[in-house]
């Protein structure tokens, strides 16, 4: 069977020597494995609509007989070229991507869930705010069913209702507030680890770039 699916990309992986296989989070299937043949050879066509955090519609052949759809055509809507430019907010989109990635089961759609992520990516294209992945994460968790609402740091109290209830797009307008970002974000992949019995990759690769080693005869 032949669909048409609007979706972003979580994730991606090779398979084979030439093909990949990319974890595409729709509107309307949920998260589901699609593999795009022969992408990885020069030149080859689809190959940014199978890359993290691109928003794209999807063409997709779907069989009850192969565990993944295979994508056959499609157009993009959006690469968000912006907020690729600038490190922090590339690590902030897949860090987004993840969570959703970890926090959903294969084939459960979720038009929530899909709104989110859009209207996150589309924030971050326009802005630098970095109360947008935690604000993402803590909305993420509500609808996953385990969220922390009840559960404020006393450091994030004066910006944690505005966390959950503002619209992505209109956070920038939020002050940035350090005690606050970082109380939310210890409580929140703390939270993660215990729901999942794991690491963010994400975090873990932020964590690694505030380590920045001095040259040689360099010293403090």
């Amino acid at each position: 069977m032949i669909l048409n699916a609007h979706g972003v990309v979580l994730s991606r992986r090779i398979l084979g020597e030439y093909d990949r296989l990319s974890l595409v989070f729709t509107a309307d299937l949920g998260k589901i494995p699609v593999r795009f043949v022969g992408v990885n050879r020069p030149a080859a066509k689809l190959k940014a609509l199978s890359e993290p955090a691109v928003w794209a519609e999807y063409r997709l052949h779907v069989s009850p007989r192969s565990e993944f759809a295979r994508c056959v055509g499609g157009g993009l809507v959006s690469t968000f070229p912006g907020l690729r430019e600038d490190l922090a907010r590339t690590t902030a989109a897949l860090y987004c991507c993840e969570l959703l990635d970890k926090l959903t089961a294969e084939r459960s759609p979720s038009r929530e869930k899909y709104r989110l992520l859009c209207a996150t990516l589309a924030a971050l294209e326009r802005s630098p705010s970095r109360w947008l992945s935690l604000a993402f994460a803590l909305r993420l968790m509500e609808l996953a069913g385990f969220g922390l609402r009840e559960r404020a740091p006393a450091a994030a109290a004066s910006v944690w209702e505005a966390l959950h209830g503002t619209e992505p797009a209109e956070l920038a307008g939020l002050a940035f507030d350090f005690a606050a970002a970082a109380s939310t974000r210890r409580l929140l992949e703390s939270h993660f680890e215990v729901q999942t019995g794991r690491r963010l990759k994400t975090a873990e690769f932020r964590e690694s770039l505030r380590v920045v080693p001095r040259p040689e005869g360099v010293t403090a």
